[in-house]
């Protein structure tokens, strides 16, 4: 049963039962006996115990519909945050190349490293790196800068110059040596082919022929050319060193070699 409609009947019913017991004593002996019947006390509503139960029911129901429905709602309603009113801003603005570009490069910038703190350089640290960036001079470079630095020439010493320069650069007379016989001959028999060792021997067997032939017998009167032959043969051989030596001397009579150094070609380029 309804627990209001059970607290209606409870309470009627205990209190009868007080007042049937006090009347009991104060009368002491009476015989008499009344039995109080329970009152019912009426709810203000006019509703009994069964219809204000369906009606917290219905009430208990109509707050859960509510709230059921409230939940909905919010499910239903998008809360859009920062992120997203800019990605709906960035639609309907669309970014052009040159912005996004600007911007790829400031968040480059960003996370770039920072470099580190560049080290203070003493006077001479500055010093050896200039010299090391500067360019090194040649030669002919540094002796062109030190004759821009000297005063310019007068014509008497340009004149001087060239003049000593056209005496360098003359060339030597050519001398001509007169050889002599022997000389010619030398210089024949290094022309003539070497002879084999088998011609050797047969002109040795030759001469000794001739020199085991009788003494009754006229010798030919020699010629020069002969005589010199003669004589060649009884000196010692010459050696390959020796006839590379006398060429070599008669090289170096004929030919005269001139040495031209670097300033002589500069002041002949300037002429």
């Amino acid at each position: 049963m309804n627990q209001n409609y059970l607290s209606g009947f409870f309470f009627p019913a205990v209190a009868g039962l007080f007042f049937f017991m006090k009347r009991h004593d104060d009368e002491g002996t009476h015989v008499e006996t009344h039995i109080a019947a329970p009152v019912y006390a009426a709810d203000a509503s006019g509703l009994t115990g069964v219809a204000r139960y369906l009606e917290s029911q219905r009430r208990l129901l109509e707050a859960d519909k509510e709230e059921a429905e409230s939940l909905e709602e919010q499910r239903n309603t998008q809360v859009i945050t920062g992120v997203a009113k800019y990605l709906e801003k960035a639609q309907q603005t669309p970014v052009s190349g040159v912005t996004r570009y600007m911007l790829k490069k400031s968040l480059a910038e960003k996370n770039a490293p920072k470099p580190a703190a560049k080290l203070q350089l003493t006077g001479v640290a500055k010093y050896l790196s200039n010299q090391k960036d500067a360019p090194v001079l040649s030669g002919v470079a540094k002796y062109l800068k030190k004759q821009e630095s000297l005063p310019p020439a007068t014509k008497v010493a340009k004149y001087m110059a060239k003049q000593a320069l056209a005496a360098k650069q003359a060339k030597p007379a050519v001398i001509h040596i007169e050889l002599t016989g022997v000389e010619k001959y030398l210089k024949q028999q290094e022309d003539l082919p070497q002879l084999s060792k088998v011609a050797k021997y047969m002109r040795k067997q030759a001469l000794l022929a001739k020199l085991e032939k009788p003494a009754a017998v006229a010798k030919p009167e020699l010629t020069g050319v002969a005589k010199y032959l003669q004589n060649q043969d009884s000196l010692p051989k010459i050696s390959r060193v020796t006839k590379y030596m006398a060429r070599q001397a008669l090289a170096n009579k004929n030919k005269i070699e001139m040495i031209e150094t670097g300033v002589d070609k500069y002041m002949r380029n300037r002429a």
